[in-house]
């Protein structure tokens, strides 16, 4: 018979005493089934019941006591006092700005697109291509062609110095021999036979290049006839830009290689060529001991660019400011950089600058 039936059998009275009842009885694999199932069912229905409780646990535990937010202090903003500094400012200069350098902003300016002489603050240009084109070891030999540059600042023939030394002293003294002696020294790398090609066209390719460097640095202004921004003999001015192109020459330099400002913010300053001459420098900027936090400075004079000045300084903590003035006069270019300093420091100490340049302030 097979397994999965019940077996019948009938029912037999013989007596009280010996009744019996034969009851249907499931095989013994069929109770094993029926065990494991009541088993089962007895596991589930408690892993709910743990399952339950401990979600009521868990929300009891997040429960968070609202707190009414706090009202947040308003403090009014400052107010700006008195006019705009730079209203009063009487400047002689043909161009001129104030230039902050991390706000990206002119604070002020005067003609600043307008082309004009350069002077010598085309030595800037001279000084930031020789250090990007040679290394800071190189020594530079000052030529006698290079002496015969308009201008005497010391310098002897074939003498030796360390690169970065004499781009400060040129830079210090505003010397053309030694911006001639750079150009040389330099536009020797762009010749196929630098040995015996003449200094004159060394100059030449030096100068094509200081041309093409303003272009890649966007000076769109820029123009450059020699290394020094002397007036040529033919009348054509050594150097040509705006006082935006200055501004941003001289940003750059101060970010990419401030090596070249180095010492030009100082009075003076005593170098020791490696020919072991010894040359006493003093800076052309009169205003060096006057502007704190002075960071660098080029001076610029020629009679037909008149007196030119950019200086690069902190206005406060980290605040770098960056003046030029162009086509003023040979004293009055340090008077109206020095009027465009004081004008700054008092708009920034007003509240103008947090006014207009932040939007920190109010007016009142």
């Amino acid at each position: 018979m097979d397994e999965n039936q019940y077996q019948q059998e009938p029912l037999v009275v013989a007596s009280r005493e010996s009744l019996t009842i034969d009851v249907p009885v499931p095989p013994e694999s069929l109770r094993e089934r029926m065990f494991a199932l009541v088993g089962a069912l007895v596991v589930v229905l408690a892993a709910v019941s743990v399952g339950v409780h401990q979600w009521d646990k868990m929300r009891e535990a997040t429960v968070v006591a609202y707190v009414p937010p706090v009202p947040a202090v308003i403090e009014p903003a400052p107010k700006v006092t008195g006019d705009d500094p730079y209203t009063k400012v009487a400047v002689g200069a043909r161009a001129a700005l104030v230039y902050d350098v991390y706000a990206h902003k002119f604070l002020y300016t005067k003609e600043a697109d307008k082309k004009l002489p350069l002077a010598s603050l085309t030595k800037l240009m001279t000084a930031l291509l020789a250090m990007e084109s040679l290394d800071n070891s190189t020594h530079v030999a000052v030529t006698q062609n290079a002496l015969d540059t308009e201008g005497d600042s010391g310098l002897f023939a074939n003498e030796r110095w360390r690169l970065p030394d004499l781009v400060s002293f040129t830079l210090i003294t505003s010397s053309n021999d030694g911006a001639d002696a750079l150009a040389a020294a330099v536009g020797g790398l762009w010749q196929s036979t630098p040995a015996t090609t003449s200094e004159y066209l060394k100059v030449d390719a030096f100068v094509n290049k200081m041309n093409l460097r303003a272009k890649e640095l966007g000076l769109s202004g820029m123009k450059f006839n020699n290394p020094t921004g002397l007036d040529e003999p033919n009348g054509d001015m050594g150097g040509v830009g705006t006082a935006k192109d200055v501004a941003e020459l001289m940003t750059y330099i101060w970010q990419h290689d401030p090596v070249v400002l180095a010492h030009t913010d100082e009075l003076d300053r005593t170098f020791t060529s490696t020919s072991g001459y010894v040359h006493d420098a003093e800076n052309t900027n009169e205003l060096v001991a006057t502007i704190p936090g002075l960071i660098g400075s080029k001076t610029g004079y020629t009679d037909m660019a008149g007196g030119n000045l950019a200086v690069l300084y902190n206005a406060g903590l980290d605040h770098p400011i960056v003046v030029v003035v162009l086509g003023s006069s040979k004293e009055g270019r340090f008077t109206d950089v020095n009027a465009l300093v004081d004008a700054t420091y008092k708009y920034v100490e007003s509240g103008w600058y947090n006014f207009e340049v932040a939007g920190s302030t109010s007016k009142g």
